[in-house]
């Protein structure tokens, strides 16, 4: 059941976010025609930043482990980022397993260790989001509260308000359910927790606290303010693919990366509608045609698009990660037991 509610749900979630609420708006034939008339140029540059921001990633979770006494290579933390990106796509939230997990195999650093360091990550990419977030507000503090309103007041009123009170019942009952089996093995679930999880969390928290014995400070700052930098250039370049987008502002392009930012953070693969919603109704809002009805289709389309691109870029560079990953594996166990 845990397993059920923590891969399905998410998908599900993000399936019919994008069914009920992005392909009604997208015009698929102008998905088409802006993917075959795209200058290649831009989709290059998009993908070099992108590629750039995951290495930029895999480098300092270097400098974060460094302290601990494990020197770990670039090559394989850029694999180790990349592989936990195309776990995310099909399992939400899985990819920081595998990403441990790549690591330990290639690098002999421990997951609980790893997994520290990548929580340390997730806490300065949330404050860094944050931050992002006020100064967006600040400059365009109406567009985008109605934009949030707009986006969950239209995932509640999707609800069948016929049906609410069966799902808070159920809520309710699956409560009780959990509180009473957890008083019944207590004992059991106190002692799993000073032996297994406490041995775990004693690691987890060391990796946490690697941020503290970083060598060069400034230079972890510089790279963590790469990887935000490349993530806005390589959206804001998939602009010019598009002459209605062609002319937004760089202010413009960093409200998208927020918003963009805030549907990727959200529980579902790949921020799979979530993404879409989010960004298309903030280009929706730039009216980047005249037309109401026009504007929205296509917003909510390049939209779509922009996140098709992105989605693709981890898709096959995350596969060859893994396949190359595999092949290492592979020929150090042959020349083991050869």
């Amino acid at each position: 059941m845990k397993k059920f509610f923590s891969y399905v749900v998410p998908l599900g979630i993000g399936i019919a976010l994008f069914y009920f609420f992005v392909i009604p708006k997208v015009d698929f034939k102008k998905l088409l025609e802006i993917i075959s008339n795209s200058n290649p140029v831009w989709l290059i540059l998009s993908c070099v930043f992108g590629l750039i921001s995951h290495w930029a990633r895999g480098y300092r979770s270097c400098m974060l482990l460094k302290p601990l006494g494990y020197q770990v290579r670039p090559f394989p933390s850029f694999l180790a980022v990349m592989v936990g990106y195309v776990t995310n796509l099909m399992l939400p939230r899985a990819g920081e397993v595998a990403r441990c997990g790549v690591l330990q195999k290639m690098e002999n650093v421990p997951a609980q260790i790893t997994f520290g360091t990548v929580v340390t990550e997730r806490i300065i990419d949330l404050l860094i989001l944050v931050s992002l977030i006020g100064m967006v507000l600040l400059i365009e503090f109406n567009r985008i509260s109605h934009i949030l309103f707009d986006f969950f007041e239209g995932i509640w009123s999707a609800v069948p308000k016929d049906k609410m009170y069966w799902v808070l019942g159920i809520g309710v009952f699956c409560a009780f359910a959990l509180l009473f089996v957890l008083y019944i093995f207590r004992k059991k679930i106190k002692l799993f927790f000073r032996t297994k999880v406490g041995a775990f969390l004693q690691g987890v928290w060391q990796g946490v606290l690697s941020v503290k014995n970083v060598e060069n400070k400034g230079s972890f700052v510089f790279y963590t303010l790469l990887i935000w930098l490349m993530y806005y250039l390589m959206a804001y370049v998939l602009f010019f693919v598009s002459p209605e987008t062609a002319l937004l502002t760089p202010i413009q392009g960093l409200a998208i990366l927020v918003m963009g930012g805030i549907g990727m953070a959200m529980p579902v693969q790949g921020g799979i509608g979530a993404y879409n919603l989010l960004v298309g109704k903030t280009l929706e809002s730039y009216h980047i045609v005249s037309d109401a009805a026009q504007n929205e289709i296509l917003s909510n389309t390049i939209g779509t698009f922009m996140h098709l691109v992105q989605t693709l870029v981890v898709l096959i560079f995350g596969g060859l990660a893994f396949l190359i990953f595999w092949f290492i594996k592979k020929q150090e166990t042959q020349e083991k037991t050869a």
